[in-house]
């Protein structure tokens, strides 16, 4: 599998990902704000930084 190819697509994934955390953290009560959004970026950050490191 050509991950070079499938960059912008999981990049998508991560994002994705981030908003169910941020969703599940205000919406759905599992955190206090204050871990949803380090969470909540954590994941972006730390995500998409993996998919740097793995595509390129």
């Amino acid at each position: 599998m050509d991950l070079r190819k499938k960059k912008k697509e999981l990049v998508g994934l991560v994002g994705g990902i981030g908003v169910v955390v941020a969703l599940g953290g205000f919406v759905g009560g599992w955190y206090s704000p204050g871990t949803t959004i380090v969470a909540t970026f954590g994941v972006w950050i730390v995500g998409t930084l993996l998919v740097n490191l793995f595509c390129d």
